[in-house]
């Protein structure tokens, strides 16, 4: 049996009997048997009249209030009253900011529905009807190792920093669930629930903008009104806009930077924020996993996913038992996979595997192609947005959500609210990054008085150099374009390493 540490912070949910698992607390739902571990938090849901619809597990944030939910979760109708079920549940799912999963036993309906981007992931084996955090907790260590299946994991690049998409995991028979979709606990099936037809362009983006700073800023309330926060702080987009919206919260909050490699431009830039507007920031020493803890971290991926994350881990130790919020989400705002694309563009699965850069491997083509096919009345934009939303962050972005259980790890822009609010805005506006902008100016406009991405002087014609050691020929052609020709020839004569 798989050690109790393996899995804390993690659920398992079936239709079968097996007896509890240690260090668990065992939820019924009619036919359905929840066991959920310890670290992970369970809210019972019920209608007015205190009749059990259902169990959430994870962190709910009531935005409208600003609280955190420690309690129970009452709809806001009697189940007598629900004459289209898919409506309400939409309703009173996604009025929760957070990290969440939601288990339904309503009206001979039972379905598993993730929160606005499944940052809290699920894996599925529909043979076994059991569904589970990690694939650990659905095959025993012996079938764990005969399903892997090695040439879809090395042709997706896991070995490296690539990930399983649309649903694929690394195991034969084992699914992932993607978001904007829920699980059906008869017939053991994936079905889309949102969205129900294409983004319509706001005609008041300006209150697109105000939605979506808003409902960042209650969801950053209500958790420094529970506990310690602390906020990522780097030179890019989405934490610049975490940043403009904890302004009237500074005394609340703390700021952390990673002094990763390859991070001195994060670094420098989150220390001159810090100066520069008064934060209480601190720069995290880089510490390299050994091979145990990289172990652990695959196994709480379920193999489907690696990257910097998986060295670089241990670094962010400091923050156990704090709540860290990071800037996952905002990408979706900014047109993230558009590359140009106009709304009226032919787009075929094959391109939005390209545009992701996967493989065309056979496994992967049918599995993008039978994402895309139900997309048809979408136009190119709508695809291009649900394929990031989906394909990417609910696969890349989150097969992680268990490897830290000690932090409760919360990103503020991952909200149905807020993700209407950027698909609506007009695509000029989301271009060039024009959502973040216009957020940042909302709130805190003095912000962009530092350049994002980019240091703004000189060092942004050398950066380049320092790369070029380890890789001289892709940095020639960047070099190039920066105008620093004769640097550029001289690195085409530095030997290959």
């Amino acid at each position: 049996m798989t050690s109790i540490l393996e899995h804390e912070g993690q659920f398992r949910i079936a239709v079968d009997e097996q007896p509890p698992r240690p260090e668990s607390t065992r939820f019924k739902l009619g036919p359905i048997v929840v066991d959920v571990f310890r670290g992970a938090k369970a809210v019972e849901a019920c209608d007015k009249s205190g009749r059990p619809v259902g169990l959430f597990i994870g962190t709910l944030i009531d935005t409208d209030r600003q609280r955190v939910i420690d309690d129970r979760v009452v709809f806001d109708a009697d189940l007598s009253d629900v004459r289209d079920i898919d409506r309400f549940l939409e309703l009173q799912i996604y009025r929760f900011a957070g990290r969440f999963l939601f288990i339904l036993d309503m009206l001979g309906q039972r379905r598993i529905y993730l929160d606005a981007n499944g940052s809290k992931s699920l894996v599925y084996d529909a043979a076994e009807r059991a569904a589970a955090a990690t694939t650990s907790l659905l095959l025993s260590p012996e079938d764990y190792r005969e399903r892997f299946q090695a040439d879809l994991y090395h042709a997706c690049g896991v070995d490296r920093d690539g990930w399983f998409t649309a649903g694929l995991t690394a195991h034969r028979g084992v699914r992932r669930l993607l978001c904007n979709h829920y699980l059906d606990l008869d017939s053991w099936k994936a079905v889309r629930h949102w969205p129900t037809g294409q983004f319509e362009e706001s005609a008041n983006p300006e209150e697109e903008i105000a939605t979506i700073t808003e409902q960042v800023k209650r969801t950053i309330r209500a958790l420094t009104n529970s506990g310690s926060v602390s906020v990522a702080l780097t030179a890019g987009n989405e934490t610049r806009l975490l940043l403009a919206c904890c302004r009237d919260l500074l005394p609340k909050v703390t700021f952390v930077t990673v002094a990763a490699p390859g991070a001195a431009l994060e670094v420098v830039r989150a220390r001159e924020l810090a100066s520069q507007f008064g934060l209480n920031h601190h720069v995290l020493p880089y510490v390299r996993a050994n091979p145990s803890q990289a172990e652990l971290w695959e196994r709480r991926t379920s193999h489907c996913v690696t990257g910097t994350n998986k060295t670089m881990h241990p670094s962010v130790a400091p923050l156990d038992g704090k709540v860290f919020l990071g800037g996952l989400g905002g990408e979706i705002g900014r047109g993230f996979l558009w590359l140009g694309s106009e709304r009226s563009d032919a787009i075929a699965a094959v391109d939005i595997i390209d545009r992701l850069k996967l493989p065309r491997h056979l496994d992967v083509l049918a599995a993008v192609k039978d994402w895309f096919d139900p997309l048809a009345h979408h136009d190119a934009l709508g695809k291009l947005d649900l394929a990031y939303l989906e394909l990417r962050m609910s696969c890349w972005g989150f097969a992680d959500s268990y490897v830290l259980p000690k932090q409760l790890e919360i990103h503020p822009l991952v909200s149905r609210r807020i993700y209407s609010a950027m698909l609506s805005l007009p695509a000029e506006m989301r271009r060039n990054n024009g959502m973040t902008t216009a957020c940042i100016k909302r709130e805190w406009p003095e912000l962009l008085s530092l350049p994002i991405n980019r240091y703004g002087d000189l060092r942004d014609k050398l950066s380049p150099i320092g790369r070029a050691v380890a890789n001289p020929r892709s940095a020639m052609r960047k070099m190039r374009q920066l105008g620093l020709v004769a640097l550029s020839r001289g690195l085409a004569r530095l030997p290959k390493f």
